[in-house]
């Protein structure tokens, strides 16, 4: 009986363990290209949002944002408080814009081809978009 409990237990384990969560957005890299619905240009680097592992990177192309992420169901996202980079930046580069819309961040919604990906807010309302 000992035996079939301990059978039991590492079967359970191996099972949670190829169950790993993982999303589209998996080791995934964009371009971001929209934010708060007007173009998003590059102005001295490309910007851009990547996801690996459980971590998210951004920049609108000055400073990095970094935090960690969580996708749940129906769409669902929860990214965990930001870590920032702190240099001066242009203007033009819409950083303090992209840093709140970054914040409100609940959800994401994918094209039908996964090529673009648009991150939306509590009420689905499009923060930004971005495109592999």
């Amino acid at each position: 009986m000992r035996n079939y409990c301990y059978f039991a237990a590492a079967a359970a384990a191996l099972m949670c363990a190829s169950c790993k969560s993982t999303s589209a957005l998996s080791n995934q890299a964009y371009t971001l290209t929209e934010l708060n619905g007007t173009e998003l240009k590059k102005v001295e680097a490309t910007p851009s949002i990547s996801f690996t592992g459980n971590r998210v990177n951004a920049t609108v192309g000055c400073n990095q944002i970094f935090a960690e992420y969580k996708v749940e169901k129906n769409g669902k996202i929860a990214f965990s408080m930001p870590g920032m980079t702190r240099m001066m930046c242009h203007e033009e580069m819409r950083e303090q814009e992209f840093v709140v819309a970054f914040n409100k961040v609940a959800g994401y919604q994918l094209s039908a081809d996964g090529s673009e990906v648009s991150f939306l807010d509590a009420q689905g309302k499009v923060l930004f978009k971005a495109k592999k």
